[in-house]
Protein backbone atom coordinates (compact mmCIF):
# COMPACT_ATOMS: atom_id res chain seq x y z
CA UNK A 1 0.00 0.00 0.00
CA UNK A 2 1.26 3.47 -0.86
CA UNK A 3 1.71 5.81 2.08
CA UNK A 4 1.79 9.59 2.02
CA UNK A 5 5.59 9.40 2.27
CA UNK A 6 5.96 7.05 -0.70
CA UNK A 7 3.65 9.23 -2.76
CA UNK A 8 5.74 12.27 -1.82
CA UNK A 9 8.95 10.45 -2.79
CA UNK A 10 7.46 9.45 -6.14
CA UNK A 11 6.35 13.04 -6.74
CA UNK A 12 9.88 14.27 -6.10
CA UNK A 13 11.40 11.72 -8.49
CA UNK A 14 8.92 12.64 -11.22
CA UNK A 15 9.65 16.32 -10.76
CA UNK A 16 13.38 15.60 -10.94
CA UNK A 17 13.14 13.64 -14.21
CA UNK A 18 10.42 15.65 -15.93
CA UNK A 19 11.84 19.05 -15.15
CA UNK A 20 8.30 20.27 -14.46
CA UNK A 21 6.96 21.52 -11.17
CA UNK A 22 4.38 19.42 -9.35
CA UNK A 23 1.43 20.98 -7.56
CA UNK A 24 -0.86 19.52 -4.92
CA UNK A 25 -3.76 21.83 -5.81
CA UNK A 26 -5.29 22.43 -9.21
CA UNK A 27 -4.45 25.67 -11.02
CA UNK A 28 -4.97 26.68 -14.64
CA UNK A 29 -1.23 27.06 -15.22
CA UNK A 30 -0.26 23.77 -13.54
CA UNK A 31 1.68 21.29 -15.68
CA UNK A 32 1.49 18.34 -13.27
CA UNK A 33 -0.97 18.01 -10.38
CA UNK A 34 -1.15 15.15 -7.87
CA UNK A 35 -4.33 15.43 -5.82
CA UNK A 36 -4.14 13.08 -2.84
CA UNK A 37 -7.50 12.30 -1.33
CA UNK A 38 -11.06 11.26 -2.04
CA UNK A 39 -11.71 11.26 -5.77
CA UNK A 40 -15.09 13.00 -5.53
CA UNK A 41 -13.65 15.78 -3.37
CA UNK A 42 -10.62 16.15 -5.64
CA UNK A 43 -12.71 16.36 -8.80
CA UNK A 44 -14.90 18.93 -7.09
CA UNK A 45 -11.88 21.25 -6.93
CA UNK A 46 -11.46 21.09 -10.71
CA UNK A 47 -13.20 23.42 -13.18
CA UNK A 48 -15.67 22.10 -15.75
CA UNK A 49 -14.65 21.09 -19.27
CA UNK A 50 -10.89 21.12 -18.67
CA UNK A 51 -9.78 17.47 -19.02
CA UNK A 52 -8.74 16.38 -22.52
CA UNK A 53 -8.18 12.77 -21.47
CA UNK A 54 -9.44 10.77 -18.48
CA UNK A 55 -8.25 7.20 -17.91
CA UNK A 56 -9.66 5.53 -14.84
CA UNK A 57 -10.83 2.24 -13.39
CA UNK A 58 -13.37 1.97 -10.55
CA UNK A 59 -13.53 -0.70 -7.86
CA UNK A 60 -15.09 -3.89 -9.24
CA UNK A 61 -17.24 -4.66 -6.19
CA UNK A 62 -15.28 -7.81 -5.38
CA UNK A 63 -14.46 -7.05 -1.73
CA UNK A 64 -11.00 -5.50 -1.97
CA UNK A 65 -9.61 -3.63 1.05
CA UNK A 66 -10.46 -0.26 -0.51
CA UNK A 67 -14.15 -1.05 -1.14
CA UNK A 68 -17.24 -2.45 0.56
CA UNK A 69 -18.92 -5.20 -1.42
CA UNK A 70 -22.64 -4.77 -1.95
CA UNK A 71 -25.33 -5.82 -4.40
CA UNK A 72 -24.96 -4.74 -8.00
CA UNK A 73 -27.74 -2.16 -7.90
CA UNK A 74 -26.27 -0.35 -4.89
CA UNK A 75 -22.76 -0.58 -6.35
CA UNK A 76 -23.80 1.18 -9.55
CA UNK A 77 -25.85 3.76 -7.67
CA UNK A 78 -22.90 4.61 -5.42
CA UNK A 79 -20.68 5.34 -8.43
CA UNK A 80 -23.12 7.64 -10.23
CA UNK A 81 -21.87 10.81 -8.45
CA UNK A 82 -18.39 9.92 -9.71
CA UNK A 83 -19.69 9.60 -13.27
CA UNK A 84 -21.36 13.00 -12.96
CA UNK A 85 -18.08 14.61 -11.89
CA UNK A 86 -16.06 12.92 -14.63
CA UNK A 87 -18.47 14.10 -17.31
CA UNK A 88 -18.50 17.59 -15.80
CA UNK A 89 -14.73 18.04 -15.98
CA UNK A 90 -14.34 16.37 -19.40
CA UNK A 91 -13.61 18.84 -22.20
CA UNK A 92 -16.05 19.09 -25.13
CA UNK A 93 -13.41 17.47 -27.36
CA UNK A 94 -12.13 15.16 -24.61
CA UNK A 95 -12.04 11.39 -24.23
CA UNK A 96 -12.89 9.24 -21.22
CA UNK A 97 -11.55 5.69 -20.92
CA UNK A 98 -13.34 3.54 -18.33
CA UNK A 99 -11.79 0.14 -17.60
CA UNK A 100 -13.78 -2.54 -15.81
CA UNK A 101 -13.88 -6.30 -15.37
CA UNK A 102 -16.61 -8.69 -14.30
CA UNK A 103 -18.60 -8.91 -11.09
CA UNK A 104 -19.41 -12.45 -10.01
CA UNK A 105 -22.21 -13.37 -7.62
CA UNK A 106 -23.26 -16.94 -6.83
CA UNK A 107 -21.09 -18.10 -9.74
CA UNK A 108 -23.01 -15.89 -12.17
CA UNK A 109 -20.96 -13.41 -14.23
CA UNK A 110 -22.11 -9.79 -14.61
CA UNK A 111 -20.01 -7.93 -17.24
CA UNK A 112 -19.70 -4.49 -15.68
CA UNK A 113 -19.20 -2.65 -18.97
CA UNK A 114 -22.74 -3.70 -19.98
CA UNK A 115 -24.11 -1.93 -16.93
CA UNK A 116 -21.96 1.19 -17.15
CA UNK A 117 -22.62 1.85 -20.85
CA UNK A 118 -26.20 3.11 -20.39
CA UNK A 119 -25.12 5.27 -17.44
CA UNK A 120 -22.57 7.10 -19.59
CA UNK A 121 -25.02 7.24 -22.50
CA UNK A 122 -27.60 8.92 -20.25
CA UNK A 123 -24.98 11.58 -19.54
CA UNK A 124 -24.53 12.36 -23.23
CA UNK A 125 -21.27 10.51 -23.94
CA UNK A 126 -20.67 8.59 -27.16
CA UNK A 127 -18.94 5.21 -27.27
CA UNK A 128 -16.07 5.11 -29.78
CA UNK A 129 -14.54 1.72 -28.96
CA UNK A 130 -15.04 -1.24 -26.66
CA UNK A 131 -11.47 -2.47 -26.22
CA UNK A 132 -10.73 -5.93 -24.81
CA UNK A 133 -7.50 -6.35 -22.81
CA UNK A 134 -6.47 -9.99 -22.46
CA UNK A 135 -3.93 -11.41 -20.00
CA UNK A 136 -2.64 -14.80 -18.80
CA UNK A 137 -2.73 -14.42 -15.01
CA UNK A 138 -5.60 -14.49 -12.51
CA UNK A 139 -7.81 -16.91 -10.63
CA UNK A 140 -8.45 -20.36 -12.06
CA UNK A 141 -12.14 -21.21 -12.38
CA UNK A 142 -13.44 -24.75 -11.92
CA UNK A 143 -17.07 -24.39 -13.04
CA UNK A 144 -16.53 -22.12 -16.08
CA UNK A 145 -13.71 -20.84 -18.27
CA UNK A 146 -11.31 -18.46 -16.53
CA UNK A 147 -12.03 -14.81 -17.28
CA UNK A 148 -8.72 -13.62 -18.69
CA UNK A 149 -9.81 -10.20 -19.91
CA UNK A 150 -11.03 -6.77 -18.92
CA UNK A 151 -12.90 -4.18 -20.95
CA UNK A 152 -12.06 -0.55 -21.64
CA UNK A 153 -14.88 1.70 -22.83
CA UNK A 154 -13.65 4.73 -24.76
CA UNK A 155 -16.20 7.54 -24.74
CA UNK A 156 -16.10 11.06 -26.14
CA UNK A 157 -18.20 14.05 -25.22
CA UNK A 158 -18.77 15.09 -28.82
CA UNK A 159 -18.01 14.26 -32.43
CA UNK A 160 -14.85 16.38 -32.51
CA UNK A 161 -12.07 14.69 -30.53
CA UNK A 162 -8.37 13.90 -30.69
CA UNK A 163 -7.38 10.55 -32.20
CA UNK A 164 -3.74 10.20 -33.29
CA UNK A 165 -3.80 7.00 -35.32
CA UNK A 166 -0.40 7.05 -37.07
CA UNK A 167 1.77 6.76 -33.91
CA UNK A 168 -0.04 3.56 -32.86
CA UNK A 169 -0.32 1.76 -36.19
CA UNK A 170 0.88 -1.85 -36.29
CA UNK A 171 2.65 -3.69 -39.13
CA UNK A 172 0.42 -4.64 -42.05
CA UNK A 173 -0.39 -8.29 -42.57
CA UNK A 174 0.73 -8.04 -46.20
CA UNK A 175 3.28 -5.20 -46.42
CA UNK A 176 3.97 -4.10 -49.95
CA UNK A 177 0.67 -5.41 -51.28
CA UNK A 178 -0.59 -3.43 -54.28
CA UNK A 179 -3.86 -2.98 -56.12
CA UNK A 180 -4.09 -5.76 -58.71
CA UNK A 181 -7.25 -4.85 -60.58
CA UNK A 182 -6.86 -2.77 -63.77
CA UNK A 183 -7.62 0.87 -63.12
CA UNK A 184 -6.07 4.14 -61.97
CA UNK A 185 -4.77 2.56 -58.73
CA UNK A 186 -3.21 -0.50 -60.38
CA UNK A 187 0.24 -1.20 -58.92
CA UNK A 188 -0.12 1.33 -56.11
CA UNK A 189 0.01 0.30 -52.44
CA UNK A 190 -3.37 -0.98 -51.30
CA UNK A 191 -2.71 -0.27 -47.61
CA UNK A 192 -1.29 2.54 -45.56
CA UNK A 193 2.53 2.44 -45.75
CA UNK A 194 2.69 3.29 -42.04
CA UNK A 195 0.79 0.15 -41.09
CA UNK A 196 -2.75 -0.89 -40.28
CA UNK A 197 -5.16 0.30 -37.61
CA UNK A 198 -4.87 -1.78 -34.41
CA UNK A 199 -7.78 -4.01 -33.48
CA UNK A 200 -9.87 -3.49 -30.34
CA UNK A 201 -8.31 -6.36 -28.44
CA UNK A 202 -4.81 -7.06 -27.25
CA UNK A 203 -2.59 -8.20 -24.40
Amino acid sequence: MQTAQTLFDEDCRLEQYSGKSIHEEFAQDSEIVFLHGDSIDSLGECPPNFAKLIITSPPYNVGKEYETQTNLKNYLKALEPMLDELVRVLAPDGSLCWQVGNYVENKEVFPLDFYFYPLFKERGLKLRNRIIWTFEHGLHCSTRFSGRYETLLWFTKGDSYVFNLDPVRVPSKYPGKTHFKPGPKYGLPSGNPLGKTPATFGS
